[in-house]
């Protein structure tokens, strides 16, 4: 990744969704999908793995969201149903991880910002502007519940615990972009 000066200038939706299909695939278990989007030599590839499977695994560092928000398991469960109806409501069902999964709710935010951009290049009609309102205040209320409060605690564990540059980088990167993606979103109501 490249570091962008994310406080200076609120990114195009376009740039924006981009943006959170890249952490979404860097917060992922590094596998040939990560390895396809990073320009990564054999040796960095394996320390990855080793590097994902000691921060993620065996360093307690949990990449779900709600293991930092909630207090009990009533609370944890509440989350996950809450989180779980902001996906079916635009008829998503998470297959291969947890709901409150860093990279599930990461890729969200992206189906999100995708699913406005399709209403407004569709047609200008009043249907089309209705659905993109909707996509729009879904991200801002998912972002403000849900991903950033998670999202933080996470990357803030992960400077703290990890020696890797890859995760370190791109953790300090995703801190920068939820700074500039909660500007957008306090601008915009």
């Amino acid at each position: 990744m490249h570091k962008e000066m994310y406080a200076d200038s609120v990114l195009p939706d376009r740039e924006r969704m981009l943006m959170y299909k890249t952490f979404a695939t860097a917060f992922s278990y590094p596998d040939d999908n990560l390895f396809g989007s990073f320009s990564l030599a054999d040796e960095e590839r394996k320390e990855l793995v080793l590097e994902y499977d000691r921060l993620f695994r065996a360093n307690n560092i949990w990449l779900y969201g709600t293991e930092y928000k909630a207090l009990n398991e009533f609370q944890r469960v509440q989350y996950l149903s809450d989180i779980m109806g902001f996906y079916r409501a635009f008829g998503l069902e998470p297959d291969r991880d947890r709901p409150d999964s860093l990279h599930i709710e990461l890729e969200f935010m992206y189906y999100l910002i995708f699913k406005k951009l399709h209403a407004l290049n569709k047609d200008n009609t009043a249907d089309s502007k209705e659905k993109a309102f909707i996509c729009t205040s879904a991200q801002r209320k998912f972002f403000t519940e849900h991903l950033q409060p998670a999202a933080e605690k996470i990357a803030g564990a992960i400077i703290s615990k990890s020696k890797n540059s890859f995760y370190i980088q791109t953790a300090n990167e995703m801190l920068e972009f939820l700074g500039s993606e909660e500007e957008l979103f306090r601008r915009s109501t």
